[in-house]
């Protein structure tokens, strides 16, 4: 039976429900992390991803609010996002340590091991004391009642025609992300820099955030980002791993050849990326990942 426009259409109730469980979720990572003295990276991993998610649902909120209450609304959101800043920067420590104790990194030579050691114990220090810090940071803004000021916030009433603005909204993102993906991509394209290509990655990460809470908001239980876009997210993610490690080596661990040898495996990473970008296509607005549309076929099929 034929489902009518209006009765799939998004409402704002459905986004307030969306930003309770986000917060919810936020909330109890929060905890979390704060309760432990040493918080694993996974949970600070976990607690980033939710923040981020939870800033893209509140943005799309506070544009259906009257100014008065966005006005409101804005300074906390500032607090989350220097948060989500914080705890992505001790998690980057994190990510830099799993790496050169993983197996997926070339390992240093004899010669190169102990300057290796050194540092890596330096980086542990770093993040033992990072943690701490965020730990206290974390309290804090708890504390403070930064979530419970959010939690008031998705009391307030949406603005008159809400109900038909959410739409509008939701298509109009929807259309600047795939924008800002494709112009980040034609940039990448032109100059593969880390630079480019770090900035591309944010913009497909962006762009997913937002196609999961656009689905979420639909009731869609489907995969909504194509599987070749999240792989090429993978591989963006290594880039800016391996990034991140090199910047962070001492001085005098830059001339190694170790180093020259995680500056090879970043070429290599970045050229498989440049190939990929050469003949990846960016799906319109609003259209489904191919698995998706072959499982509906065989539905109607059926």
């Amino acid at each position: 039976m034929a489902v009518s426009r209006r009765a799939g259409r998004i409402r704002p109730a459905n986004l307030a429900r969306e930003l309770e469980r986000l917060l919810g979720e936020v909330a109890g990572s929060v905890d979390d992390v704060v309760a432990r003295q040493h918080p694993p990276p996974e949970s600070l991993h976990r607690l980033h991803r939710e923040m981020r998610r939870l800033r893209h649902a509140l943005v799309l909120w506070q544009r259906l609010l009257v100014t008065r209450d966005r006005e409101l609304v804005r300074p906390l959101d500032l607090r989350l996002k220097r948060l989500a800043s914080l705890v992505g920067r001790v998690r980057d420590r994190d990510v830099m340590i799993e790496l050169v104790e993983g197996t997926s990194l070339p390992r240093p030579s004899r010669r190169d091991a102990a300057s290796v050691a050194r540092w890596l114990a330096r980086l542990r220090d770093d993040a033992r004391t990072g943690r701490e810090l965020l730990r206290v940071y974390l309290r804090s803004e708890r504390d403070d009642h930064l979530l419970e000021g959010l939690r008031e916030s998705v009391e307030f009433a949406p603005r008159k025609g809400a109900n038909l603005e959410l739409e509008q909204i939701l298509r109009g993102e929807r259309s600047r992300r795939h924008a800002e993906v494709r112009a980040a991509h034609r940039r990448a394209l032109r100059r593969p820099s880390s630079t480019q290509l770090h900035r591309l990655r944010i913009q497909v990460r962006r762009l997913r955030h937002l196609s999961e809470v656009h689905a979420r908001l639909r009731r869609e239980n489907r995969t909504v980002f194509p599987s070749s876009a999240r792989r090429l997210q993978t591989r963006l993610g290594r880039l800016h791993d391996l990034d991140i490690v090199l910047q962070g080596l001492d001085a005098n661990l830059r001339s190694t050849r170790w180093a020259r040898a995680l500056k090879t495996e970043r070429r290599g990473v970045r050229r498989s990326i440049r190939e990929s970008l050469e003949t990846y296509h960016w799906p319109k607005p609003g259209s489904r990942p191919a698995a998706s549309r072959t499982r509906s076929a065989r539905s109607a099929a059926s």
